[in-house]
């Protein structure tokens, strides 16, 4: 009972922060307000950089252990926890300064972190901590969000790496359906390993 009330918990969450993160999204959209070569900084900017950059790399791993039953599987996830954590660190750092902007690129979003190197260079951890921690799973349906979303990582980056998060952010949002499938295979195992009524005594 308290695994299943941990489970439900964990899902409202992630179904928050999925609505939320999608919500700041729009707030840009509304700030640049149609305009197609215009560039932004603003809460929404800063706020969607901060869940996007500095909360995910360390919640989803996180959220992988806390669901992991193998013992060896809750070892492994300890390596993209600390790899997102400290990623987690360095990217709220840079999300609450002012030199972060969007700009719109061929109808989508183009963040720019200003950091002083390639954005790229800090794909490596990031992948790792919001994609390899879900491979680690033992459950398959938690495998293949992971896979599905290293998927989507790539074909963003080969599609146009200048509006990668964008790009990103809509392939990523059919993923739900993963997480879908997920919940419902949780549910029908539930259903199935749920006793049999015990037959009532007959009347003599």
């Amino acid at each position: 009972m308290l695994q299943c009330d941990c489970q439900l918990r964990r899902r409202r969450r992630d179904r928050c922060g999925r609505s939320g993160h999608q919500a700041l999204e729009g707030w840009t959209w509304l700030e640049l307000d149609g305009s197609t070569d215009a560039a932004l900084s603003g809460p929404g900017v800063h706020m969607w950089v901060m869940f996007a950059w500095a909360i995910l790399p360390i919640f989803i791993p996180w959220s992988v252990w806390l669901m992991e039953t193998d013992p060896r599987r809750r070892r492994w996830l300890w390596a993209p926890m600390v790899v997102g954590g400290i990623l987690a660190v360095y990217m709220a750092y840079l999300a609450v300064q002012p030199t972060i902007e969007v700009k719109v690129i061929d109808s989508n979003l183009d963040y720019l972190l200003g950091v002083p190197f390639s954005a790229a260079l800090l794909a490596v951890p990031y992948v790792f901590a919001t994609c390899f921690a879900p491979m680690m799973s033992s459950a398959r349906w938690v495998i293949a969000l992971g896979v599905g979303n290293l998927i989507a990582m790539s074909i963003a980056a080969i599609i146009k790496a200048a509006d990668y998060s964008s790009i990103w952010c809509t392939l990523a949002a059919f993923l739900s359906l993963i997480v879908f499938g997920h919940f419902v295979s949780q549910a029908r195992g539930r259903k199935n390993k749920a006793p049999a009524p015990t037959p009532e005594p007959q009347p003599v």
